[in-house]
């Protein structure tokens, strides 16, 4: 037996044409209740959609770098394979233009172009204290 004739839905009431006010009174605060369901749950996710876009907004690192910068170029080949005793920072490289969504074109010390643009990402500014091991 169908579950809609023990407790009869909305539309079955409707066309067997029961006047049966409490079973009437009972599917509508059932439906308000599956409504005000649907209203918390969105609610609570536009809240954590918000935390979670705030948490990351905190933790995007800003670089303040200009053009003529020395930098240092991360190589990625290190990500799926990481070593300890490896130098994980290629370079030196000059910054020659970076454009508004954050890609950098960088240029070698003997002003040969690299090939590519860089995100701004994976760049470090080039400290004086410091001169990498291919530089040298």
């Amino acid at each position: 037996m169908s579950i809609e004739y023990i407790v009869p839905s909305l539309r079955v009431v409707l066309v067997m044409k029961k006047e049966d006010n409490d079973i009437m009174d009972e599917i509508l605060e059932q439906l308000l209740a599956l409504e005000e369901n649907r209203f918390l749950a969105g609610f609570h996710q536009q809240v954590e959609k918000s935390r979670e876009k705030a948490w990351h907004n905190q933790h995007i690192k800003q670089q303040n770098s200009k053009n003529g910068d020395f930098v240092l170029l991360y190589d990625s080949k290190f990500l799926q394979f990481p070593s300890k005793f490896k130098m994980h920072w290629l370079g030196l490289y000059v910054i020659k233009d970076i454009s508004d969504c954050g890609v950098i074109h960088v240029v070698k010390l003997n002003g040969e172009l690299f090939v590519g643009r860089v995100n701004g990402s994976r760049l470090k500014i080039h400290r004086d204290d410091f001169v990498p091991r291919a530089a040298q």
